[in-house]
């Protein structure tokens, strides 16, 4: 896959799970995961624009090939921070069976960031 692709891809998985987490937060969240996922859902959802913005603002110099490589890196940062927190949470109180779904969409995403940071690496 192209590194556009793949970013497309991380973009829209951000924004969908941000969504996803703000909806089973408000519906049908376990007792004491409300807050945690609605706090991850608003990370989410914010971090798909900032990885879309950063990507794009920052102008491709000769020592900066491939902006956007630390907004890939915080979003895969805050995915596997997610599936940590929330698997814990899950071993521990249980819950809906949305959060199965949203760990997967995070591990998507770490797999997409990382062959996005594969591809745009700058050969030496």
């Amino acid at each position: 896959m192209k590194p556009l692709v793949l970013r497309h891809i991380i973009i829209g998985l951000l924004l969908v799970t941000g969504i996803f987490h703000l909806l089973v937060a408000m519906v049908n969240a376990a007792p004491g995961m409300g807050t945690g996922l609605a706090v991850f859902g608003v990370i989410y959802f914010l971090l798909s624009f900032y990885v879309r913005r950063d990507v794009h603002a920052k102008a491709i110099t000769k020592k900066n090939k491939h902006p956007g490589k630390y907004a890939i890196m915080l979003a895969m940062a805050a995915c596997a921070l997610g599936i940590t927190l929330g698997g814990y949470s899950y071993i521990q109180n249980g819950g809906p069976l949305a959060l199965p779904m949203m760990f997967a969409i995070d591990v998507v995403i770490i797999i997409a960031g990382a062959m996005w940071l594969l591809k745009t690496q700058v050969k030496t």
